[in-house]
């Protein structure tokens, strides 16, 4: 383990530390690369699963609130969202 300002190369002259060479910018890199998989991911659903994903999780509905309209149980909503999460997972 080393700590982020110990300076690297050779000598302290540079005034370069480990902190210095961590690529910047990589977060928004992979947060624009996370949400064109996820669009990819979503877009492949069948309607009733799109619905179900979006609402719950781009939404913050209740699986309830999404089983009322959906005139389904509550129980249902889960066991479908457990299913679609984990064929969404082995897709990537």
């Amino acid at each position: 383990m080393e700590s982020l300002y110990k300076s690297i190369g050779k000598g302290d002259e540079s005034g370069i530390c480990l902190m210095d060479r961590i690529e910047e910018g990589t977060d928004r890199e992979e947060a624009l690369l996370n949400r064109m998989v996820l669009k990819e991911l979503i877009s492949s659903l069948g309607e009733k699963e799109r619905e179900i994903i979006v609402r719950r999780y781009f939404y913050n509905q209740t699986q309830s609130t999404i089983a009322a309209d959906l005139n389904i149980s509550q129980v249902q909503v889960s066991r479908l969202e457990k299913k679609i999460l984990k064929q969404m997972r082995e897709k990537l």
